[in-house]
């Protein structure tokens, strides 16, 4: 939902931040119908029945258990970028969620002081220096930059599942079915948003995840207007690449000046 909420500026139009750095839009834009196609074929309507079957309760300690099951991920990164107040809190909410909250299912680390906290290796590599590089939407995968695509070898090598010896296929592979799904409900409201009130969806989801992003790796110090590609410029107004789904032209939303730096 935080993706939707980023790029609700463009509800006044189809707007595209000039700074974009979108280089293969064409090939972008058949992965994202694609996995559009996929997502309102197969996906969605199993999430439907999920969301419908499985009480809210059951539904958040899936959720729970899935965040917990991928913490590994968030704690090494953690420590990559020398967080180590944060990452040794986080070894400690694994602990006590693994085990008092039962393999994740239930959040008692929260309640006693070791809030949940999103990081990646694609965060790392920003806090690093590296750019961005071009915007990408992969099959299956979604939307990230070129800098974000080293973390998915990074995520899978974090995973608890894959150390384990042993685990069938008739296991693991519902697991991840169930993983699926629990990303799809999760997703859904953002999708929803996306799909009904954008007038060019690609151009909404591509704005939203860069500035959602932007946003994870600042911290929250981020003006509000400012491309993670335009840093020393400033951004005006533009209209959309592509055709619009649903209209014959699109609308050009000026877009205001970006404020001051914020102090770190």
């Amino acid at each position: 939902m935080l993706v939707a909420l980023a790029a609700t500026p463009l509800l006044t139009g189809c707007v595209s931040n000039p700074g974009t750095n979108d280089p293969y839009e064409k090939t972008n834009r058949a992965f994202y119908n694609f996995n559009e196609a996929l997502d309102r074929y197969a996906l969605k309507p199993v999430t439907d029945f999920y969301v419908k079957v499985v009480p809210t309760p059951i539904r958040t300690g899936v959720d729970n258990g899935f965040y917990n099951l991928e913490y590994a991920n968030v704690i090494l990164n953690d420590f990559l970028q020398a967080k180590w107040g944060q990452g040794f809190s986080d070894v400690g909410r694994m602990a006590v969620n693994s085990t008092v909250g039962i393999a994740g299912f239930f959040d008692p680390a929260t309640g006693w002081g070791m809030p949940r906290h999103d990081n990646d290796f694609g965060i790392t590599m920003a806090k690093w220096g590296f750019k961005p590089g071009p915007y990408l939407v992969l099959p299956i995968l979604g939307p990230m930059t070129l800098r974000d695509t080293p973390n998915i070898a990074v995520a899978y090598v974090c995973d608890p599942v894959v150390w384990v010896t042993g685990v069938p296929v008739y296991v693991s592979f519902p697991l991840r079915s169930v993983q699926a799904i629990n990303y799809r409900a999760r997703a859904d409201n953002a999708l929803r948003f996306a799909y009904y009130v954008a007038i060019d969806p690609y151009v909404f989801m591509r704005e939203g995840y860069l500035a959602y992003r932007e946003n994870q790796i600042n911290e929250g110090k981020v003006r509000p207007n400012q491309s993670m590609y335009d840093e020393d410029t400033d951004v005006g107004p533009s209209t959309a690449p592509g055709t619009a789904p649903s209209t014959t032209s699109s609308t050009t939303s000026a877009v205001s000046q970006p404020a001051s730096q914020p102090e770190k």
